[in-house]
C-alpha cells in the first residue's frame, strides 16, 4: 500500500502539473503581439480576416479543381466529382462522380475542361491493356449527374494536361499535343508544343486567352497557338530563373494585359523554411513580350516558420513550397491572390501595382497539406487539401 505521504505528494504533483499545463495552454494559445490571430477553430487557424465555413471529406489526395459556370469539378486519387455551387456556394452539393484508375503517387494536378468535357491524365493508369501505361481519359459532362468516360489515349498521360482553344486541343506537362475535337476519338500529334524551342517541358501550360500559351517551365515561354495548334509559333523566353527548382504554376492577370504576372515555384521536402530553400511566390515583368522578352523577376516572397498560433508550423515534414495558385477574379495590375502552400494552408497574398508582394491573411487547417485554392465567388474559396479533402473558406479582407 502507497503510504500516506506519497498520496499527499502525489496529489500536490498533480496540481502542479495541472498548473503547469494550465499555463502552456495559456501560451499556446495566446497570440504575439501584433499577430493578426483569430484563434484555432473547428477547421483551423486563422487570421482574424479569414472564416472556416467548413470541411468536405469526400476527397483523397485532393489537388485539383476547376469552376465552369455553376459548376465545380474536383479530382482526387481515385475519382472526378463534380459539385453544385448553387444556391449556396458554402455549401456545395455533390451531383455526380465517375471512378477513376487509382493513382497514389504524385496524384495527377490541375484538372481542366469546359461545360461539355474534361481533360485528366493519369500517370498510373490502364488503357487498351496497358496496365502500367500513362492514359489521358476524356470525359462527357454534359450531363453533371452521369459524367462519363468516352475515350482512353494510352500514351498520352502526364503530371498535368491543359486545355486549349476550348478544349479542342490539349498541351501536357510531357510536351505532347492531342487532338480532341473529336473527344471520343482523340489523337496524339507526332509534334510536340516545345519542338525546337529553348524548352520542351514544363509543368504546366496556362492559356491566358485563345491559343495565347504561357508555359510553367525554365526559361519561361510564351506561345501562340491560334493558327496551328500542332505547331505553335514561340513569341517570347526568359533567361533561366534563379533560385528555381521546379517553376510549378502561374497566372497572368486580364487575360494576358497585365505588366507581370504571378509565379510559383516548387520544392519540396525542407523541413525548415526560408529564403532561397523553399518554393516561392514571384511576380515576373513580362511587359516586353512584343520584343520577345520575359523578365526579370520584380519580386519574390519565402515562407517562414514559426509557432503554429502565428498561422505558421513551426517544422515542416512536407515542406512549405509554393503550389496552385489562383488570381482573384477582380485582379487588375495587381489584387488578392489564394495560394496553397502544403503544410501553411491558403495564403492570400495582396500584390500592388508595382508587383510588390505582402501577406493579407491565412487559414492553416489542422493536419492539412493544402494543394490548391480555387476563388468560387467574390469572398469563397475551395481549398484542396491532400490530407483533408475540401476546405470551404471565406475572405473578408480587403480586395
Amino acid at each position: 500500500m502507497r503510504s500516506r505521504a506519497w498520496k499527499e505528494g502525489n496529489l500536490v504533483r498533480k496540481i502542479v502539473a495541472l498548473g503547469v499545463s494550465s499555463l502552456l495552454v495559456a501560451l499556446v494559445l495566446t497570440p504575439s503581439a501584433g499577430a493578426r490571430f483569430d484563434g484555432p477553430g473547428a477547421g483551423g487557424v486563422t487570421s482574424d480576416n479569414v472564416e472556416f465555413i467548413r470541411h468536405i471529406p469526400l476527397a483523397q489526395d485532393g489537388v485539383g479543381g476547376k469552376l465552369v459556370g455553376r459548376y465545380f469539378y474536383a479530382n482526387d486519387q481515385n475519382k472526378v466529382m463534380i459539385f453544385d455551387t448553387k444556391p449556396n456556394p458554402e455549401d456545395p452539393q455533390l451531383v455526380g462522380f465517375v471512378p477513376m484508375p487509382q493513382e497514389w503517387l504524385l496524384s495527377r494536378e490541375d484538372l481542366d475542361g469546359n461545360k461539355s468535357v474534361i481533360v485528366m491524365p493519369n500517370t498510373a493508369g490502364a488503357a487498351d491493356g496497358q496496365p502500367n501505361g500513362s492514359v489521358l481519359y476524356i470525359i462527357d459532362v454534359e450531363d453533371k449527374t452521369n459524367p462519363q468516360i468516352v475515350a482512353e489515349l494510352a500514351g498520352a498521360g502526364s503530371h498535368t494536361s491543359s486545355c486549349i482553344l476550348d478544349c479542342k486541343w490539349v498541351y501536357n506537362s510531357s510536351g505532347q499535343i492531342i487532338d480532341i475535337r473529336d473527344p471520343a476519338s482523340p489523337k496524339l500529334m507526332d509534334t510536340r508544343w516545345g519542338d525546337g524551342m529553348p524548352a520542351n517541358s514544363a509543368h504546366d501550360v496556362t492559356e491566358v486567352r485563345p491559343g495565347i500559351i504561357l508555359t510553367a517551365s525554365n526559361p519561361l515561354m510564351l506561345l501562340d497557338a491560334r493558327k496551328d495548334p500542332a505547331n505553335p509559333k514561340l513569341l517570347a523566353a526568359s533567361p533561366p530563373i534563379e533560385h528555381v527548382n521546379v517553376m510549378h504554376s502561374l497566372r497572368w492577370g486580364r487575360n494576358g494585359k497585365d505588366p507581370f504576372f504571378v509565379a510559383g515555384s516548387e520544392q519540396n521536402f525542407v523541413a525548415r523554411c526560408g529564403a532561397e530553400t523553399n518554393g516561392h511566390l514571384m511576380t515576373i515583368d513580362i511587359s516586353n513580350w512584343k520584343k520577345g522578352e520575359i523578365g526579370p523577376v520584380i519580386d519574390r516572397h519565402y515562407e517562414t516558420n514559426g509557432t503554429y498560433i502565428d498561422g505558421k508550423p513551426a517544422a515542416n515534414q512536407g515542406g512549405c513550397s509554393s503550389h496552385w495558385l489562383e488570381l482573384h477574379p477582380t485582379f487588375n495590375k495587381g489584387g488578392i491572390v489564394a495560394h496553397a502552400r502544403f503544410e501553411h494552408g491558403t495564403r492570400f497574398m495582396r500584390v500592388n501595382s508595382k508587383g510588390k508582394i505582402s501577406e493579407e491573411g491565412y487559414f492553416m487547417p489542422w493536419a492539412g497539406m493544402t494543394g490548391a485554392a480555387y476563388w468560387v465567388t467574390k469572398n469563397i474559396v475551395y481549398a484542396l487539401d491532400y490530407n483533408r479533402g475540401i476546405d470551404v473558406i471565406k475572405y473578408n479582407g480587403k480586395f
